[in-house]
């Protein structure tokens, strides 16, 4: 414990500071595949329709993957524990002491996206500016859902949730 109130040298940062880091980007392989994500516009919306069969026949894409390709392949949600959970941990609780709700942490979603930004589908394509204009090109149909965007405004009685499964 002699290290806590301590500062501790950072080994990385030298590296960094001067260009010389190396990140995935940073490599390519023969052979490499390079990936697009497409992501949604709105923070709450149905998704009702992903055309990708125009931007498969693109030059260079290897595939076009959506919510519908991973519930079809029974890929589940990706397992995680977003709560504290070591003894030291502050202990949450949902309202009247009750379980935290967690909602799924889906791979893509195939029914409705929860967030702006929220991945929908994955192009896989031999380029990077491949798999950019193959994702620009994917045809994704919304529903906007009704949404707020203050955390109070969340706990009024009748306000949207992004969750179906949430507890009311």
């Amino acid at each position: 414990m002699n290290e806590i109130g301590r500062p501790l040298p950072r080994k990385e940062d030298f590296r960094l500071l001067t260009g010389a880091g190396r990140f995935s980007d940073d490599f390519a392989l023969p052979g490499q595949a390079y990936v697009a994500m497409v992501r949604s516009p709105y923070p709450h919306a149905r998704i009702l329709r992903i055309e990708s069969a125009p931007t498969r026949a693109m030059a260079g894409v290897l595939g076009v993957y959506s919510g519908a390709d991973c519930a079809a392949d029974r890929l589940g949600p990706i397992p995680h524990n977003p709560l504290p959970s070591t003894r030291d941990d502050m202990k949450l609780t949902g309202p009247g002491g009750g379980k935290i709700f967690e909602g799924p942490h889906l791979l893509l979603p195939a029914d409705k996206v929860r967030h702006v930004g929220e991945a929908v589908a994955m192009v896989v394509a031999e380029t990077r500016e491949q798999a950019t204009d193959a994702a620009e090109s994917l045809e994704v149909e919304y529903e906007q859902l009704p949404w707020v965007t203050h955390s109070e405004d969340a706990l009024e009685g009748g306000a949207p949730s992004v969750w179906d499964e949430a507890p009311g």
